[in-house]
């Protein structure tokens, strides 16, 4: 009998998965229960994952004024979804719905974190603390049912940058209607740039 080295045996005639000689790097055989599967992407831990957005209009001398009355934010980039929570299958999802300024959320139970980046440009009108608030909502129309909260003071005024993280257990409505971010001041005028978001999958839900 010839003398074979495992490696050399053609796929039909060994006990590795089907198509492991030309299988990608960073990829397992996941079997589908009908005696056949797939070559499938887990270069990095399922279930959990983030993303980066940021907005690309309120930066340099372009301001967006916060005041007494509740600013949605607005994102208009995803800067890094490299990251994004994926399943064992492959499946990537992403986290935030810049057209419509939606943070994005997977599956009920979950446990998500967000952190906000800004700066303040210039104030008017003493403003001393700023509110960050975020919405979810049970008919996708309106958003007012609170699911976090946190206060930062304004202590420098211009030029002061703040960052704040919130985190939260993910209900139904999350999943099915997304959650919208917005900030209110105490009294006055605070003028904000370099708007950014890391949206986070922290726990997936079991």
């Amino acid at each position: 009998m010839a003398n074979i080295q495992h490696k050399d045996i053609p796929d039909a005639q060994r006990h590795e998965p089907k198509g492991i000689s030309t299988a990608s790097a960073n990829t397992v055989y996941m079997s589908n229960g009908s005696a056949t599967g797939s070559w499938t992407l887990v270069n990095r831990l399922p279930g959990t994952g983030w993303g980066k957005y940021t907005n690309t209009t309120y930066v340099d001398t372009t301001v967006l004024p916060i005041s007494t009355t509740e600013v949605l934010l607005p994102f208009t980039t995803a800067d890094n979804e490299s990251q994004l929570p994926i399943s064992l299958s492959g499946t990537t999802y992403s986290l935030m719905d810049t057209a419509n300024d939606k943070a994005l959320f997977i599956s009920a139970g979950d446990l998500h974190n967000i952190t906000l980046t800004l700066k303040i440009y210039s104030t008017s009108g003493s403003p001393v603390t700023m509110d960050l608030k975020i919405y979810g909502s049970s008919d996708g129309v309106t958003y007012a049912s609170m699911i976090g909260e946190t206060t930062v003071n304004i202590v420098k005024g211009a030029d002061q940058v703040i960052t704040q993280s919130a985190m939260f257990s993910v209900t139904s409505d999350m999943v099915t209607h997304g959650a919208k971010i917005y900030l209110v001041t105490n009294t006055g005028t605070a003028n904000i740039i370099n708007i950014g978001l890391i949206s986070s999958r922290i726990h997936k839900a079991r």
